[in-house]
């Protein structure tokens, strides 16, 4: 009874706990700006095996162009955010909370100056919309969308009326 409890419980949160895919995120960010045509990832290629080829066929069925800054270590983030940014990125993306460019002084430099710009930010977590991302996903039953309303006000953007009921608000 125990074994069949314990794989209920595993399964559950599994099933409901899912990380939103690359593409939910591509469309999430069309959303917010239909006319998006290049998104900026920055991350730790090294740690993401296959991550390239996932988000290319993810990009191609979006119609966006990722352009990626591999940032490897903290001191690197500068250097490439300001290389993603001048390509003319639309939308800039932290993939992942286990990555270099999540770490609070990264994502810290990252929020500030995106925001200085006027790019949004898509970010893995819901405390990062707190801390000034844009919004975050989360998948499960249904797909959970964690919207910063100030960051929406100060980058002049509305939330796509077909995701509004699904939309929880996170202050910063």
């Amino acid at each position: 009874m125990r074994k069949i409890l314990f794989f209920f419980v595993l399964f559950h949160f599994v099933a409901f706990s899912q990380k939103a895919t690359p593409l939910q995120y591509l469309f999430m960010m069309k959303s917010f700006k239909p006319d998006m045509q290049k998104v900026g990832l920055l991350c730790d290629l090294s740690k993401n095996p296959g991550l390239v080829e996932k988000l290319q066929k993810a990009g191609f069925s979006a119609g966006v162009k990722i352009v990626i800054g591999d940032v490897r270590e903290l001191k690197d983030i500068a250097q490439r955010f300001n290389e993603v940014i001048k390509g003319g990125v639309d939308f800039l993306w932290i993939f992942d909370v286990q990555d270099v460019s999540a770490h609070p002084i990264a994502r810290e430099y990252i929020l500030k100056n995106s925001l200085l710009n006027k790019i949004p930010v898509a970010v893995p977590s819901v405390e990062m919309v707190k801390e000034g991302g844009l919004f975050t996903l989360e998948a499960g039953e249904d797909l959970k969308i964690f919207v910063n309303d100030k960051i929406t006000n100060a980058l002049n953007l509305t939330i796509p009326e077909n995701y509004k009921e699904r939309v929880q608000y996170v202050a910063n």
